[in-house]
């Protein structure tokens, strides 16, 4: 996506409004400890937290630092298991690492996790709730320099001649609409860097019409190359989902096996990562720009891969000449980041990034030997946040190229506050009593009457209510939003009718072009009849499909509502969970 800059609203923790700007103050400090002394406000239950740990652990950290190396690194460690290490055992000062958790404890806008690896050893890995360390995430665009890194492994094996093939050659057995020389002219390696010429429209300064064009069409690869050039091939950078899609139909047709299955082969399965999934189009084509959920430990070794050249284990992955390629600055990408390589973002420093919406980072620093991995669910102006934070207190933290004398209290803190942030929420969700509405646990019940109960995702976020009607409101991981509803019946109401009638209704107060596509009776697991109601709409610009599930129950109308912008069919679990058999 082509995201704005920043730089001028975040601090150099990449935090906002932590300090003024251009001070060079870091700002107050929250902690403070000398040697054993622990120095907290009464009542302050993380650095309670942190002395008991300073306690507790002093001892062994001192039995820890006599058993160190003191010359040199242990240098990228080739595993499918990170070693794991003290931020000093790698260069790095605890300290500045500690700030910027502190920070982000009290203002963060989204941030879901922190994974950072210096020297092939992980130094920090912090994860924020609702999100769990056991889960995968949803990687959106970051999921293109997977796809980059597939493209080269299949020019290696011979399954693609090179990356200056024409494209529509790929497709010999279709015909596409405004097909003149300049689309006749588009190459692979156009497809890879974005200046496909193709008229995309697929940005946030067309909301993202393009892509919704595309993600509502049965065929998706005749949706893309259906549309016309605005201008020839190779001229401009222009950030195109559709470009990255007909990458992943070309891995399929050249090698003659899905994408996911691909990687499993000859990418996923080489570097020890396992539990991925990988949406797919109508015609079942992995999705090739997006679409890919894998843990943050998972991206972290994508980013490694390619800081060792596409090393892994004693062998050679992805090819050294196709990530070099891949992350040099090919065009000028006027964006967070200033340049584009092969599905890669690249600043003028050295830094290269896989980007995916709402905050997802595979940040590769070679001249430091780290990777920096973040996850999140952020808008706006903080989409550059981790960028910030990398140039901040990540930079800050990293002092010498030998290891540092190490400092047991801030490492203590560090723990207490990573084990603070992960904590789940005591008591769960609430909404307007505990009766009225609970969630915990994946588990959302409701003991006044109607009394129910649903299942949904782990790591979603609680939602205010927007009118009087919800009990309750969800951000489920992927951006899914779901919410369950109590109405009287409207009088003559059925329950057939209930959904491209009433239900319909309500969306047209948000929306538009609302286009009906299915109502279809359903039978719950405790027996109950339900009509599931599905719906094409848009909102502003942006086309989303919702899912609705109707119940008539005891002179209510329970209505279980899920929407989402992209991956429709990871709601319907949600919606078809509900059940009137409550739990005690």
């Amino acid at each position: 996506m082509r995201f704005p800059t920043p730089h001028d609203t975040l601090s150099s923790s990449g935090v906002a409004k932590r300090r003024p700007a251009n001070t060079g103050d870091p700002g107050p400090q929250t902690h403070e400890f000398v040697a054993l002394d622990c120095r907290v406000k009464p009542g302050n239950d993380v650095n309670e937290a942190v002395c008991r740990l300073v306690r507790r652990f002093f001892a062994k950290l001192i039995l820890a630092i006599a058993s160190l190396a003191v010359h040199g690194f242990t240098v990228q460690a080739e595993t499918s298991q990170w070693p794991t290490s003290t931020p000093e055992a790698q260069g790095m000062r605890s300290e500045p690492l500690a700030e910027m958790l502190a920070e982000l404890g009290e203002h963060n806008p989204g941030i879901d996790s922190i994974t950072l690896i210096r020297n092939g050893h992980m130094v920090l890995d912090a994860y924020f709730r609702p999100y769990r360390k056991d889960l995968t995430h949803t990687i959106y665009s970051c999921s293109k320099s997977v796809t980059s890194a597939l493209i080269g492994i299949a020019i290696q094996q011979g399954h693609i001649a090179g990356v200056h093939v024409p494209v529509l050659d790929f497709f010999p057995d279709r015909q596409f609409k405004n097909t003149d020389a300049r689309k006749k002219a588009m190459t692979l390696e156009h497809l890879l860097t974005m200046t496909s010429g193709m008229e995309c429209q697929d940005n946030w300064r067309y909301g993202w019409v393009g892509l919704s064009a595309m993600l509502n069409s049965p065929d998706w690869v005749q949706n893309v190359l259906d549309r016309p050039m605005s201008e020839a091939p190779g001229q401009n950078f222009e950030y195109c989902n559709g470009a990255s899609f007909i990458l992943a139909a070309i891995l399929e047709k050249s090698t003659g096996m899905k994408a996911l299955d691909f990687a499993r082969k000859y990418l996923f399965g080489p570097l020890g990562m396992g539990d991925i999934t990988w949406n797919a189009s109508p015609k079942g084509i992995n999705a090739g720009y997006a679409g890919l959920w894998m843990h943050p430990h998972d991206m972290a070794k994508v980013g490694q891969l390619y800081l060792q050249k596409g090393r892994w284990d004693g062998v050679q992955v992805v090819p050294a000449a196709w990530v070099e390629r891949s992350t040099t600055a090919h065009v000028a990408a006027r964006s967070l980041f200033s340049h584009y390589g092969y599905q890669w973002w690249r600043d003028r420093d050295g830094i290269y990034s896989g980007l995916g919406h709402g905050g997802q980072y595979i940040l590769v620093v070679p001249k430091h030997n780290l990777v920096a991995v973040f996850t999140g669910d952020l808008k706006g102006p903080t989409i550059g946040m981790p960028r910030g934070l990398l140039r901040g207190k990540i930079f800050d933290s990293i002092a010498a190229d030998k290891p540092l004398p190490e400092n047991g209290a801030q490492q203590a803190r560090i723990a207490a506050l990573v084990a603070t942030y992960a904590k789940p929420p005591e008591g769960g969700y609430v909404w307007g009593g505990g009766d009225n509405g609970h969630a915990q646990a994946g588990l959302f019940v409701r003991r006044a009457q109607p009394a129910f109960q649903l299942r949904y995702p782990l790591g979603s976020r609680r939602m205010d209510k927007t009118d009087a009607w919800q009990v309750m409101r969800l951000k489920g991981p992927g951006g899914i939003r779901m919410s369950a509803s109590i109405f009287d019946i409207p009088k003559g109401a059925t329950i057939s009718g209930i959904g491209p009638g009433s239900y319909m209704t309500l969306l047209a107060k948000f929306g538009s072009e609302l286009n009906l596509l299915s109502n279809v009776p359903v039978t719950l697991a405790d027996g109950t009849s339900a009509y599931e109601t599905t719906v094409r709409w848009k909102y502003n610009s942006v086309q989303l499909t919702s899912l609705a599930l109707s119940v008539f129950k005891d002179g209510n109308w329970i209505l279980v509502n899920a929407t989402a912008f992209s991956e429709p069919e990871k709601a319907r679990d949600f919606v078809r969970g509900l059940t009137f058999q409550t739990k005690n």
